[in-house]
């Protein structure tokens, strides 16, 4: 599998990178919901299954971040997230694997049937969990942990939301490579992936632009409306591109990032984790044709976005990605072991 650094080598001393994932993720050929959506081809690109225990998008970003946070001589990671939150959960599963504490800043969400099992979870992983009331208090709550971390606060990595740094998105540049080469003889019309803090959708973009396919990238947003994402998508592939080429200059500045990306807005609903009406068809219609598990903040309101698309006839001519973002793994059975009381207080109305 061709990486970044084996089309530009000056990367291979500069960009921090270990191995996390076991790639390239499958490519499956989802015929039979294709046939009941009519589009011409549909592939499930299946980073759910990504890497053991726990699969999903974030490890592709991971890779990257921990290993910076190796290089930098940290003992731990900080990073946020809501309550039920899968990066926060992820980081500190792959952060503890590589002998690193992690902190968890995280917020209050809509209650869905899983938040209380990854708070499990992390209860078993001995994540340290540390509440804010909300977003614009994160920041204040971070100060006070790296104030107080018994080895100083410049031995904690600051993972910002979602792993979206252009560290993190990098792992989605590579990713378009890696799909450059399962669709060689087929570059698709369009790739559709849920967009929160915009790494994946930023990554995937950037890299189409290497390769040179006219794929589209329809991000669809999961999270509220009063965060700037569009700020977010064009600050992150700017940034990740002129990185990417400072450590070697023969990665090209392509420029225009809106150039093959398209912001869809309309699925999030009433917000974040609240499904809607056709999230749940969504996920419904991906399990029995598709033979995908799915879920209601992200994966089933980017899946709502396709089936509402090819319902409209707008895809039926196209061969389309559905980049699965989800970790389809089972939590580890030893969870059933804590409660309520081996969270936060602030947490424990999610039981």
């Amino acid at each position: 599998m061709t990486r970044l650094t084996d089309l530009y080598p000056g990367l291979y001393e500069t960009l921090p990178y270990l191995q996390l994932a076991e790639l390239p993720t499958p490519l499956d050929d989802a015929d039979r919901m294709a046939a009941k959506l009519r589009i011409r081809r549909l592939w499930i690109k299946r980073d759910d299954i990504c890497a053991q225990p726990y699969g999903g998008n974030k490890v592709r970003k991971l890779e990257h971040l921990l290993a910076d946070a190796r290089e930098k001589g940290c003992d731990a990671v900080l990073t946020y997230g809501a309550a039920g939150s899968n990066h926060a959960l992820a980081t500190s599963i792959y952060a503890h694997r590589l002998g690193l504490d992690c902190y968890a800043v995280m917020t209050p969400q809509a209650p869905t049937p899983k938040v209380a099992n990854t708070l499990r979870y992390h209860a078993l992983l001995g994540t340290k969990i540390v509440a804010a009331a909300g977003f614009q208090e994160t920041l204040a709550v971070r100060d006070a942990v790296m104030a107080s971390h018994a080895t100083g606060g410049d031995r904690i990595y600051d993972i910002f939301w979602g792993g979206s740094s252009w560290v993190g998105t990098t792992g989605f540049v590579n990713a378009a490579l890696e799909i450059g080469e399962q669709l060689a003889r087929d570059p698709p019309d369009y790739i559709y992936a849920a967009a929160g803090t915009q790494g994946t959708v930023a990554g995937l973009a950037l890299g189409l632009r290497l390769l040179g396919w006219p794929t589209k990238v329809f991000g669809v947003r999961v999270v509220p409306m009063p965060l700037r994402l569009p700020a977010a998508y064009d600050r992150l592939f700017r940034e990740t591109n002129q990185e990417l080429h400072a450590r070697d200059s023969n990665f090209p500045l392509v420029g225009e990032p809106l150039t093959n990306f398209e912001l869809r807005d309309e699925f999030l609903g009433d917000g974040y984790a609240i499904p809607t009406t056709g999230t749940t068809e969504a996920v419904a219609l991906a399990g029995e044709l598709g033979g995908v598990e799915l879920e209601t903040t992200y994966t089933g309101k980017a899946m709502a976005a396709l089936v509402h698309d090819a319902q409209a006839g707008r895809l039926a001519d196209s061969s389309v990605v559905f980049w699965l973002t989800y970790n389809s793994h089972p939590y580890p059975a030893e969870i059933s072991d804590y409660s309520a009381d081996d969270v936060p207080a602030e947490f424990r109305a999610y039981f």
